[in-house]
């Protein structure tokens, strides 16, 4: 289904039952970017072609993923074979993936083995809120724009810990980040290893599952692959939503946002201009002594980085910056150790694409926690943000793991 069709569905639809947008027959393409003329020439084209870009790239030399419609699929692939420019094609159907995430029958409880919808994740979190009352305390950080709670707990066992903050799901589609935080959660509070109970009674967690509550629902309900937010961002009405990691107040729209509202990077037309993310920084303002939190996560997938600031420019460091590498080595040494998964560490800027307007660039400029990360889980792009939900298990294993490696290196330059 193109863009225009699936605008026309939206204005046509409002206060009604939207149907699901299907992907039949969309491909995923990996595409080499190698001049600066490809690169624009993509931008260029973007809208006519349909293309939707799962992975951006800002570097000359990788490799961008993007998803393409059947209609203009021979399109893009003539435009790039007229211009020399390589790509492979990575999923022949999209649609297929997303059927395999669809559990034939849900189990009513809270397991790892299928992705779990909002209202699951929320009647779990009922439930360990009142099995766990001396460990574990529920806090709400506001509605969204759409009237649903954001929910998020704190798990501590005892006084005068140090914490850690992990908001998970600020990207809707990206469904692995909030089932291995549920499932990181419930090792919290029953350790199965030394490692495990020793983060959990010596540091404090505060995680919220689901920070885009009202795109997580819309991912599962009607359009899998939706990204942003749900607030109104056009005026025409065409375009929905805010890129949220783009919302932050620190150095807002300074680069790699957009102010354009169809964007999948619009950054929203002015910082915290989104509810989600003007609740979030308030209630770590006002609800969290300072200088309590010491590590700050953004949960995001796929591509296996630790990204640590800055994000705005690729030759300058953060004070804290040794710190953080020692940190992201902990993380990433830990986890490789169960599957041989491999992640890649350093600033955004440098290893990935420049950024502003993110969440740990705020928590880093803003409230000076010392070690913040946007941590983007697997895979390198064979399956993208489409993981098959027997992947999750792994993923969350691997990812407990990290957090352990974490501590433990935390420790070692008494940042914990």
């Amino acid at each position: 289904m193109g863009m225009v069709l699936k605008y026309l569905l939206l204005l046509g639809c409002l206060g009604c039952t939207l149907a699901e947008v299907r992907y039949d027959h969309y491909k995923v393409y990996k595409v080499r970017i190698d001049r600066l003329e490809e690169f624009e020439l993509l931008n260029t084209n973007e809208r006519q072609l349909q293309l939707s870009t799962w992975r951006e790239i800002r570097k000359l030399g990788e490799e961008a993923d993007v998803m393409l419609p059947p209609e203009t699929q021979l399109a893009f692939e003539q435009l790039l074979v007229g211009h020399n420019i390589t790509y492979a094609t990575k999923i022949e159907n999209v649609q297929t993936l997303i059927d395999g995430q669809r559990p034939k029958q849900r189990t009513g409880y809270m397991e790892w083995t299928q992705f779990h919808t909002l209202d699951e994740i929320y009647a779990w979190l009922d439930v360990i809120e009142a099995r766990y009352p001396n460990i574990v305390t529920p806090f709400i950080i506001g509605n969204s724009y759409e009237g649903r709670p954001i929910r998020g707990i704190k798990i501590s066992y005892k006084p005068g810990n140090k914490a850690v903050f992990i908001e998970s799901n600020i990207h809707a589609r990206e469904w692995i980040t909030s089932a291995t935080i549920t499932y990181f959660i419930d090792e919290l509070l029953v350790p199965r290893n030394p490692g495990v109970r020793d983060i959990a009674l010596n540091v404090d967690w505060y995680i919220i599952p689901v920070l885009n509550v009202d795109g997580f629902v819309y991912s599962h309900e009607v359009e899998r692959l939706w990204r942003k937010s749900r607030l109104p961002s056009d005026p025409t009405g065409n375009c929905i939503g805010t890129d949220l990691n783009r919302n932050f107040d620190f150095l807002w729209m300074l680069v790699g946002a957009e102010s354009d509202p169809c964007s999948e990077i619009y950054a929203g037309p002015s910082a915290e201009s989104d509810v989600e993310i003007h609740q979030l920084t308030t209630y770590i303002n006002n609800s969290i002594p300072e200088d309590t939190i010491k590590i700050y996560i953004s949960l995001h997938s796929y591509g296996q980085y630790v990204l640590s600031p800055w994000g705005h420019v690729d030759d300058e460091f953060p004070d804290h910056y040794p710190q953080m590498m020692h940190v992201a080595e902990g993380f990433a040494n830990a986890l490789y150790r169960r599957y041989q998964t491999e992640f890649t560490y350093g600033s955004s800027a440098t290893t990935l694409y420049k950024v502003s307007g993110s969440g740990k660039e705020w928590a880093y400029g803003v409230k000076n926690i010392p070690i913040p990360y946007t941590i983007e889980l697997r895979d390198k792009g064979e399956y993208g943000f489409v993981l098959p939900p027997e992947d999750i298990i792994p993923v969350a294993r691997e990812v407990t793991d990290g957090f352990v490696g974490m501590i433990m290196a935390a420790r070692e330059i008494d940042i914990l």
